[in-house]
């Protein structure tokens, strides 16, 4: 018996030996491999790399199925980490891992999604470090899976009306708001009736204008319209002709959920704030602009605002129009072109500047900075705040925070209307 086991033990302990081997080489070449050379490798040019403490910052450059052009500083990788640690912090990715998964998401071919490749495209990935670091590799080719091929020309992007949708599914969801929940009662799960009282600006009928509210999970048998934006905050992204383009949700134990994310050290996917639907391209429209072609809002827009103010979330928009303040949300920190040109051009057809009214926080700040270069190429901008303008009085603040007296403290130097530039 002893004979008999003897072969089956040593087997075992051989392929795990060959296992354990294979992980030391591959955290061996990731060491010996830097970021410059694995980009160039698989013909990518990473420019502009910028370090930012310990973090190397660049625009995105990665495979991920992107829909819009990524900010300067949207990829960080650790400087410091042998593996090259690295995530994603473009608004709704959050992709991250070390330098194997980078190549996956570099490499030709159907990559891993940000998750870490596995059997034959580990291999390859494997062979490719090797060859960066110089070593001899025998090139028979690795067998994979066959790959569809990339069509000969990419169709533009757009963004159909709900109502004209070839999914039958989609056009259901046109009137999906005759489901929301906006009065903090005994019908409201607990996580959407404190957000509301968080945001007292989201009143009953501010919410039935704005389209926007709590959608719940149906009982059984109950109405299943929303899929995964039940149990949500939801908010209706309508076009130029009010029309609904989709509906997407804000995820309310988004703070906790976060913070939990800090506390067990970034391990995972960081959590997101705001759902989108899959298949909607946010980077072409800007929340609110079905309002902008209203001739008493363009009105109010010239004579009395002075610009064509653009904020981060739905929330901010929300609240200053509760304070009277027309705003157009680009829902993330960071504009795209498309926006960009969008906004610059209604700004310039009202005869106003684009005024840039970002969060007040680091993130906030580093998306203005790389979002009005890009507004700049189109049009006049004016930076409606900062940390430091009005003697910091609104550092760290969101527009959403204002109030009426506030508001008029940023009105007055929009308008040129006091002598403190």
């Amino acid at each position: 018996m002893r004979v008999a086991s003897f072969p089956l033990l040593y087997c075992q302990t051989d392929l795990m030996s060959e296992r354990k081997s294979s992980f030391v080489q591959i955290d061996e070449l990731q060491g010996r491999v830097d970021i410059e050379t694995a980009c160039r490798f698989y013909g990518v040019d990473p420019e502009p790399l910028e370090r930012v403490g310990r973090d190397i910052r660049t625009q995105c450059f990665l495979n991920c199925g992107k829909s819009e052009e990524t900010g300067n500083r949207a990829i960080a990788i650790d400087a410091n980490s042998p593996v090259k640690r690295w995530r994603c912090h473009q608004y709704g990715c959050g992709k991250g891992g070390n330098l194997v998964t980078l190549c996956d998401l570099l490499k030709p071919g159907a990559n891993c999604d940000g998750r870490q490749p596995k059997g034959d495209r580990f291999k390859e990935i494997r062979e490719d470090l090797r060859r960066m670091v110089g070593e001899n590799v025998d090139t028979a080719p690795v067998k994979s899976k066959p790959t569809a091929k990339e069509p000969a020309q990419e169709e533009p992007k757009i963004n159909l009306p709900l109502a004209e949708s070839p999914n039958e599914r989609a056009r259901g969801l046109t009137s999906l708001d005759e489901r929301f929940l906006v009065v903090p009662d005994e019908n409201m799960n607990r996580h959407a009736a404190a957000y509301v009282r968080q945001h007292p600006f989201l009143t009953e009928d501010v919410c039935r204008e704005h389209r926007c509210g709590y959608l719940p999970r149906p009982g059984s048998g109950g109405d299943r319209r929303g899929g995964t934006l039940q149990g949500m905050w939801v908010y209706g992204y309508l076009n130029e002709n009010g029309e609904p383009l989709t509906w997407f949700g804000r995820n309310l134990q988004f703070e906790q959920r976060h913070a939990d994310w800090v506390s067990d050290g970034r391990n995972g996917k960081e959590p997101a704030k705001f759902h989108f639907v899959k298949g909607f391209h946010r980077g072409l429209e800007l929340y609110g602009q079905h309002e902008w072609n209203v001739e008493e809002v363009q009105r109010h827009i010239r004579d009395e605002i002075g610009s064509l103010l653009l904020v981060e979330g739905p929330n901010d928009r929300i609240a200053l129009g509760k304070l009277g303040v027309p705003a157009f949300a680009i829902c993330s920190n960071i504009i795209t072109r498309e926006q960009a040109k969008h906004a610059s051009d209604k700004a310039r057809e009202i005869g106003v500047p684009v005024g840039v009214m970002f969060d007040n926080d680091v993130e906030g700040e580093n998306g203005a900075r790389q979002s009005i270069p890009l507004l700049a190429q189109y049009g006049p901008v004016q930076f409606a705040w900062s940390a430091l303008m009005y003697d910091g009085q609104f550092k760290n603040r969101q527009p959403e925070s204002l109030s009426k007296e506030e508001w008029q403290i940023i009105h007055d130097r929009l308008c040129r209307r006091t002598t403190n530039e």
